[in-house]
């Protein structure tokens, strides 16, 4: 078990809806979501009574080792999940040569999380469909185990072509809400994963989403939904108010 006994276990609100941050290691947070005078290194354990989800962005920058991964797991509870960003070097990498192999080597790095492990995020910046390129990636996933995978897609790779591509693989379309870009209604994928991107979120936009996100999980859906970061800390509070709305749904 990664929390210690007597801590405070956050559970999902509702069966298989999980709501968090996008990050969670944030001085600018200090004060406003983090107690005054509280360490970096103090921060996850904290988050993790109090949110069951985050995405974890520094696997996108390097490749985490062994020992920072057991000490993640060591600090969460026990049905806590971790979103890990796929490396820039999968996604952003203009050619392919050798990308299967960096998508195998991602996915040995993070095996440690194993039992706190969530979807993976892969966030590709290419905002026009490149057929091939998700071809390598979509080919490059373990087989065995069937790990949860999310692929963020500009609007413009909502093609059948892409559909299928993302079916064939159980892989997740992820659903981006941000300014001057409402969600696509468009569901592929065994779960749903949500970015909730907006510079600001009012009560009656929040509630809204706790309304389609307990839809989701009424179908019978996992969810995953994270807010971005803001210096303000207004992720955290957003969370906690969609948590709360779903617990009262």
């Amino acid at each position: 078990m990664g929390a210690s006994a007597g801590a405070t276990v956050c559970s999902p609100p509702v069966p298989h809806a999980r709501i968090g941050t996008s990050g969670w290691s944030y001085t600018e947070w200090v004060g406003r979501f983090y107690p005054n005078g509280m360490s970096p290194a103090r921060m996850l354990a904290f988050y993790g009574r109090r949110l069951p989800t985050v995405e974890a962005h520094s696997t996108y920058r390097r490749l985490p080792t062994e020992s920072a991964l057991q000490r993640w797991v060591d600090q969460v509870p026990d049905d806590f999940r971790f979103a890990p960003k796929a490396h820039m070097g999968i996604t952003h990498r203009r050619d392919l040569d050798g990308v299967e192999e960096r998508v195998a080597s991602f996915f040995a790095a993070i095996a440690p999380l194993r039992a706190v492990l969530g979807p993976v995020l892969f966030s590709v910046p290419h905002q026009e469909p490149d057929l091939a390129r998700l071809d390598r990636l979509l080919a490059g996933l373990p087989s065995a185990p069937r790990l949860p995978v999310a692929f963020e897609l500009g609007p413009a790779w909502a093609t059948p072509a892409v559909v299928t591509r993302l079916e064939a693989h159980q892989a997740t379309l992820v659903l981006v809400d941000a300014d001057g870009r409402p969600p696509a209604d468009l569901e592929v994928g065994p779960f749903s994963y949500v970015r909730l991107r907006r510079s600001r979120y009012d009560r009656a936009e929040l509630e809204a989403w706790a309304e389609r996100l307990g839809q989701m999980t009424a179908s019978g859906r996992d969810v995953y939904a994270f807010f971005k970061h803001d210096d303000a800390g207004n992720g955290p509070r957003y969370a906690r108010r969609v948590i709360g709305c779903l617990s009262n749904l």
